[in-house]
């Protein structure tokens, strides 16, 4: 039997909370996204008529999987902002959708909607998600801000919330029904700091990091406390607006202390672009990022200025692993490119509820379902091994990728400690 669904008046309680926080949901207009649900889990509507489309390079909202399938709900932003990274994660969902059934695992159908990368709109999808779809769990976000706007409904409706990527460790902390599939910012700042003081001998760092982002600034204290605790100094710390594309003021005061590294834990859209004006000031030293700068668009931005960039990630593409490389093959023979992190976390993370779902005496018993995946244990994923530990976080190790020419090639792997 499916848990209770949460009452209407509690959905409208908390909306109300968010209008009186300037955080209510805008109007959302009506999208062109699938209805109908494909069995090759390629996303039906207008422009393909049900047909599968195995070199596609875009998804939309829509159902995907089996139609008669448990329901369980995705939320990403697939336009917007950062929308590859959600546009990588329902493409990497929708290939997994295929082999649990190939395998025999349990029939699930899908349920995507688009929250336009936008915090102000994840009420109004969850709402949909958990009182008109009726899902028994859901799938996202990406973006910590997000996640951290979506995991009060989800624990409140007591329905199982996985965020395959959000590191920002207050997620989880919203109720025993949150979990994510992906280290936290304590580790992959502790990572990052490491690896300066390990690599290059680093004694003093500058940062520099959005303010207006809730994981950015979480990695940013996280890597300075690490970096400290190590015996370093942080000579500067910088802190920019939303949308802000001149960093010069910002670098120039960067440039004045002369640091060994510049740790810059942004998104993949100002990347490339601090490189590129970092290296036009003579700001040689190495440049260190976090996961969220997985995207090609760091290059395609930044150019020859992203040499001597490294940043900490979820998994390398070029890891010889069978595991690994099979994954990548399948994604680019699909999709038509290799997949990014986000692929993989979310990979990881539809293959986990699944293999919960497989594992819960009713796989459509929210509560049921909760016990099972806070039982995951040594599950061999794409990302590496994961347990889910007390705090309903995944335990698993951190690698760190240079980018060389554009390319992403793996350097090292930082262990994970025993407790995160």
């Amino acid at each position: 039997m499916i848990a209770r669904l949460l009452p209407a008046v509690a959905v409208t309680a908390l909306i109300a909370a968010l209008v009186a926080s300037g955080c209510a949901p805008p109007p959302r207009p009506t999208t062109g996204g699938a209805t109908a649900v494909s069995t090759s889990s390629a996303p039906t509507g207008p422009g393909n008529a049900g047909r599968a489309a195995p070199a596609a390079k875009a998804v939309e909202e829509g159902t995907y999987g089996d139609k008669d399938g448990i329901p369980v709900g995705a939320y990403f932003g697939l336009t917007g902002a950062d929308a590859s990274f959600g546009q990588e994660s329902v493409k990497a969902m929708a290939m997994a959708l295929d082999e649990i059934k190939a395998s025999g695992g349990p029939s699930i159908k899908l349920i995507v909607h688009d929250d336009r990368c936008t915090a102000a709109d994840v009420p109004a999808v969850l709402n949909k998600l958990i009182n008109e779809d009726k899902v028994v769990a859901v799938v996202g976000e990406v973006a910590s801000t997000r996640s951290l706007q979506g995991a009060p409904f989800c624990q409140l409706a007591k329905v199982p919330m996985i965020s395959p990527s959000s590191t920002n460790p207050a997620v989880t902390e919203k109720g025993d029904y949150i979990f994510r599939t992906c280290f936290i910012d304590p580790y992959q700042g502790y990572v990052m700091a490491k690896f300066a003081v390990d690599r290059f001998q680093a004694r003093t760092a500058a940062i520099l990091y959005p303010q207006a982002n809730d994981y950015s600034v979480g990695l940013a204290k996280f890597f300075k406390e690490a970096f400290e605790k190590a015996g370093g100094q942080i000579a500067a710390e910088e802190a920019y607006g939303k949308d802000q594309k001149d960093f010069s003021a910002e670098l120039d005061h960067v440039a004045s202390t002369n640091p060994d590294v510049l740790f810059v834990p942004c998104y993949y859209q100002d990347a490339g672009t601090i490189a590129k004006q970092a290296r036009e000031r003579g700001l040689d030293m190495p440049i260190l990022g976090g996961d969220g700068w997985d995207s090609d668009t760091v290059y395609e931005v930044g150019g020859d200025a992203t040499n001597n960039c490294f940043f900490s990630n979820h998994y390398a593409k070029d890891d010889k692993s069978q595991v690994v490389q099979d994954f990548v093959k399948r994604f680019t023979d699909r999709w038509g490119t290799a997949p990014t992190a986000m692929a993989a976390t979310a990979y990881d993370a539809m293959r986990i509820l699944a293999e919960a779902m497989a594992l819960a005496p009713d796989p459509a018993d929210r509560a049921a379902l909760r016990d099972a995946i806070a039982k995951t244990k040594d599950f061999k994923g794409v990302t590496g091994t994961i347990t889910i530990n007390a705090q309903r976080n995944a335990v698993k190790d951190a690698v760190v990728l240079e980018l060389k020419e554009g390319v992403q090639t793996y350097v090292t792997t930082i262990p994970a400690p025993d407790k995160q």
